[in-house]
């Protein structure tokens, strides 16, 4: 017999890291972390945010839009409220999913609410989080592990982390990092040089993002200062949050800081070429940067490391570059790519449906939070 009880209607409560990626997701609506819900709630799906801060000490609420969101500090009393009001909430307010993001203990603390409120729990996995420094694997039990087999959905930044993570791929789904189209786009480069006070005549490198030796900065430092001692008249444009120890104190580099997300664009339009110098690691290798599809979206030549994570995630752009591809932790190889791109340059385009809508839609579906499978006019294509 076919049941006629009317279903619930989808509820999804989104458990993720207020700091990550040195970006707080809650004041600068920055992230996965943020634009997911942000995105479900915009598509009329009953949506809130749950951010926990690990930093902080006071509980913050906030609206965008029809999303309310909660942050609260761990351990604390805000974060014990928030938990026991999950609990005790009525069946209608209850959320129908789960679904965790930034590290394995926010995911256990996402497959817990779901288990005990009878949801469906997702696991969203941006990074390799057993590798993160605070993870540990307790005696005789694997939480990394664990997560993986117990979640109903898997939620995969990258196809790289999806096939090391569920081989069999029977629960994941791939949900890439995406850009914001109204804010990354072509720019004329004098204009946003303008915004910067910076010289219009001169040969700009760029580097926008995290600045730790894996990164590759070290590298492209010691790149730009090889091309430089070769004659070239370069020099070199760095935003991020400057690690301990790095010498940026030096005549061709200009440094703006860390910037917020609203200036990133403008940074990114004021370069001739951009820098992506990765290095392969482990960590890295399984990653899906948002800096790729940044610097994709605003049309520039980039001249980029041979790494897994533009290969796997980027193929058709890869197979583009190709000749003017670096080998990783190698400044010379660097330099050549770089100077390629200086004297002929060579802009490839932009994945279709890189957008934050097109893949939260895409993500809604797969899990069940769109009933009859409609995710609006700007739907799925192209992120499977």
């Amino acid at each position: 017999m076919v049941s006629t009880a009317p279903q619930r209607q989808p509820r999804v409560l989104f458990i993720g890291k207020r700091y990550y990626t040195n970006r707080d997701a809650l004041l600068e609506r920055y992230g996965r972390i943020f634009e997911l819900p942000s995105r479900w709630a915009g598509m009329h799906i009953a949506a809130q945010l749950w951010l926990i801060d690990y930093h902080g000490r006071e509980s913050r609420t906030d609206h965008d839009g029809s999303l309310p969101v909660l942050s609260t500090p761990v351990p604390g009393a805000g974060f014990l409220r928030a938990l026991l009001a999950q609990l005790v909430a009525t069946r209608s307010r209850r959320p129908t999913h789960v679904v965790a993001s930034g590290d394995c203990y926010i995911g256990l603390l996402g497959w817990l609410l779901a288990r005990m409120l009878g949801a469906r729990f997702a696991f969203d996995v941006y990074d390799r989080y057993d590798l993160f420094r605070g993870y540990r694997s307790w005696p005789g039990f694997d939480l990394w592990a664990f997560l993986l087999a117990h979640a109903d959905h898997l939620l995969f930044a990258s196809r790289a982390l999806a096939t090391q993570c569920d081989p069999a791929a029977a629960r994941s789904v791939i949900v890439p990092n995406g850009i914001d189209p109204e804010r990354f786009f072509p720019r004329e480069r004098d204009a946003c040089r303008a915004e910067f006070g910076l010289d219009t005549q001169a040969r700009l490198v760029g580097y926008v993002g995290s600045l730790d030796p894996d990164r590759g900065i070290d590298d492209l430092l010691g790149a730009i200062d090889r091309l430089r001692r070769d004659g070239r008249e370069i020099e070199l444009l760095v935003a991020g949050a400057a690690r301990e120890g790095l010498d940026l104190q030096r005549p061709w580099v200009r440094y703006l800081g860390n910037l917020p997300p609203q200036r990133v664009a403008l940074a990114l339009g004021c370069c001739d070429v951009l820098a992506l110098p990765y290095r392969s690691t482990p960590y890295l290798d399984m990653a899906s940067s948002c800096k790729i599809a940044e610097y994709l979206a605003c049309a520039r030549p980039i001249a980029a490391t041979r790494t897994a994570n533009l290969l796997s995630n980027f193929p058709l752009q890869a197979g583009q570059l190709e000749t003017r591809l670096a080998e990783p932790s190698d400044p010379a190889s660097l330099a050549r790519s770089i100077d390629s791109q200086l004297r002929d340059p060579l802009v490839v385009g932009s994945p279709p449906q890189m957008n934050w809508q097109a893949i939260a839609a895409q993500a809604a579906v797969a899990l069940g939070l769109c009933p009859d499978g409609d995710a609006g006019p700007q739907g799925p294509a192209g992120v499977s």
